[in-house]
């Protein structure tokens, strides 16, 4: 058995002591032991070094509220790419062409331009194959078209007698006129409202007569209720009264005029002119008391009293009379029915357009002085 080394013993035990002695005589300080008052003054207290809490290279992005879509920036375009993508923005963006306003050709040699739609109308003018005019009206069913201006009236004209372009934009005139018959030749003036004080100067201006229209501007006559001679009577001599018929050499082809004074007798010496064709004059007295005869060829007549014994007269212009260029309304049903072979103008639609050819027929017509 080997003996135990007591040494290292013994100098653990020291240690230990030692080290128990010093933790009593710290207790000792802290008060453990002993009074306050006899206590060692405490060390000051060390003050901590601040965690180091490193700053994130990127801050977080700032949250969109829930609403908000996200934000994505455009991807980056080549310059042709851009140029590409901005042509159709603004081709849809041009402005539209602007719409062509609805115009009317005649195709017919001559058409009626009626102051309502429809050929019991009261007649405006006529017009020939090429003229224009702008539309300012149609009917529902677009038979008719409503033009500016004949004779410096807006009036209607038959649409199968015409081309219209851009018609869909012609408004549906609903306040179309209503169908007027025109007024016989014989008709009386109508009568003027009384006056309740002397005219004004002014409206004595006002109520003084128009100038008559041009009168090549259309084949209808002009009838001022305030000339002085008025047209009485007119008629075209057709088919079985006029010596035969409208084909037979014997047949006339005249104007028989006559002129008379407020108590119905002939005037003689009165002066009748043509204001278009070849605008001569004739004076009465030579057939008759106040009587006179025109031959008609190819000239056209629209004839006025210019003048009689007393001087210058105002006058009623008549409708455009002749074989070749004639108002065209008034030869309708005068020289035979659609059934005739050699006739002429049995409706205004049918054989009844410029020129009238190889047709004889005669007219009568009477001025009379009224006031």
């Amino acid at each position: 058995m080997k003996p135990i080394n007591t040494l290292p013993t013994l100098r653990c035990r020291a240690a230990i002591a030692g080290v128990t002695l010093s933790v009593l005589l710290s207790l000792a300080g802290c008060g453990l032991f002993g009074s306050a008052a006899t206590a060692p003054t405490p060390l000051p207290t060390r003050t901590p070094f601040p965690t180091f809490t490193p700053t994130p290279l990127v801050a977080p992005a700032t949250p969109l509220p829930a609403s908000a879509p996200p934000t994505v920036a455009p991807a980056p375009v080549e310059p042709a790419a851009a140029a590409s993508t901005e042509a159709p923005l603004a081709a849809a963006t041009a402005t539209p062409a602007p719409v062509t306003a609805p115009q009317l050709t005649i195709i017919s040699d001559a058409v009626n331009v009626r102051r309502a739609p429809s050929t019991d109308a009261e007649l405006v003018g006529m017009v020939t194959a090429g003229q224009q005019f702008e539309v300012t009206g149609r009917t529902a069913a677009a038979d008719w078209w409503q033009v500016c201006c004949v004779a410096g009236q807006s009036g209607w004209v038959f649409g199968e007698l015409a081309t219209v372009t851009n018609g869909d934009a012609a408004p549906i005139t609903a306040d179309a006129p209503a169908v007027v018959e025109a007024p016989p030749a014989t008709a009386a003036p109508a009568p003027q409202p009384e006056a309740t004080a002397p005219p004004t100067p002014a409206e004595a201006v006002a109520e003084a007569p128009a100038a008559p229209p041009d009168p090549a501007a259309s084949s209808a006559g002009w009838f001022d209720p305030n000339a002085q001679y008025q047209i009485v009577h007119f008629k075209v001599l057709g088919l079985e009264e006029n010596n035969g018929g409208i084909r037979d050499s014997s047949a006339q082809h005249l104007i028989f005029l006559t002129v008379l004074d407020q108590n119905g007798n002939g005037v003689d010496g009165a002066v009748v002119r043509n204001l278009v064709g070849e605008k001569g004059e004739v004076v009465t007295g030579n057939k008759g008391p106040g009587k006179a005869e025109i031959t008609m060829y190819y000239e056209p007549f629209k004839l006025a009293v210019a003048s009689d014994p007393s001087g210058p007269v105002t006058s009623q212009v008549s409708n455009q009379m002749g074989l070749v260029f004639p108002h065209l309304p008034d030869l309708v049903g005068k020289l035979g029915d659609v059934n005739y072979e050699y006739g002429a103008c049995p409706t205004i639609d049918i054989k009844c357009t410029w020129p009238i050819s190889a047709i004889h027929f005669s007219y009568e017509i009477t001025f009379q002085k009224v006031k």
